[in-house]
């Protein structure tokens, strides 16, 4: 290869390095808070029927994907006696309004779901889910859930509002 050969590559090579395209800063979403904190009570239609409370957590996973887990536990009702239950739960849900351009915004999702109780202890199902979460109030907002996993289930969620989305 000539030298003028060489000069001429490295200049189109480093032309199409400066012309490719490249995040800005202004273009990149910055979610705040970045982790989502919630609070749940939930009713399970399952066997055995339980109500439990529990805590979570949510992260971010694009504009549209919130990867979340959540812990929770309660009394369950057997027919020999009330026994306490416990459940973890990942999930992804896939929100259809992520900017918060209507009031109510409607999402679903899937995962998994670990349940234990003292009867069977510990059992895993995957767990599909529903809800509408309502417009932020004094920092939060209410969602209303259902689901199935190992049984019906349904939820009201308390999560931390997000200053610029859900």
């Amino acid at each position: 290869m000539r030298a003028s050969q060489c000069v001429a590559s490295i200049v189109v090579l480093a032309a199409g390095v400066d012309f490719a395209p490249s995040s800005v800063r202004a273009q990149d979403y910055d979610f705040r808070p970045r982790v989502q904190w919630e609070a749940r009570a939930d009713g399970l239609l399952a066997s055995p029927a339980a109500a439990q409370i529990g805590v979570g957590a949510n992260v971010p996973g694009g504009y549209y994907m919130r990867y979340g887990v959540t812990a929770a536990a309660g009394p369950a009702w057997t027919r020999q006696a009330d026994v306490a239950t416990a459940r973890v739960d990942l999930t992804a849900r896939y929100l259809l309004d992520p900017f918060h351009e209507i009031a109510w915004g409607l999402y679903g999702g899937a995962g998994l779901s670990s349940r234990w109780d003292k009867a069977t202890n510990w059992r895993e199902y995957l767990l599909v889910v529903a809800g509408a979460e309502g417009p932020a109030r004094r920092g939060w907002r209410v969602a209303l859930e259902v689901g199935l996993g190992g049984g019906a289930r349904i939820g009201i969620v308390l999560r931390r509002a997000r200053a610029n989305g859900r």
